[in-house]
């Protein structure tokens, strides 16, 4: 099996943005926003593995079982952190 040959132009773009998104958490939290601080750095830090997976561990270019398998992956961690928050929220305080 031949392995994907990925250029270094896509690379360092990659490298790159990891770069900004990092400086953009670490500016986002001298920013007071209230709740919103999490929900932003989940978001960015949810973009960076993103960006990790699909690049770095060449998730782009693999068959179509392999992307079937990391939606599988990515559904049952869903399905246990809403399961987590609904044993949270449903808790007598």
């Amino acid at each position: 099996m031949t392995e994907p040959v990925v250029s270094r132009k896509t690379y360092a773009l990659t490298y790159g943005g990891l770069l900004l998104l990092t400086v953009a958490t670490t500016l986002l939290s001298y920013i007071d926003m209230g709740p919103f601080n999490m929900v932003v750095a989940l978001v960015i830090a949810v973009v960076k593995a993103s960006l990790i997976a699909a690049v770095f561990m060449h998730a782009l270019y693999e068959s179509t079982l392999v992307r079937v398998v990391l939606a599988g992956g990515i559904l049952w961690f869903l399905i246990l952190i809403s399961l987590t928050m609904t044993d949270y929220l449903t808790r007598y305080r």
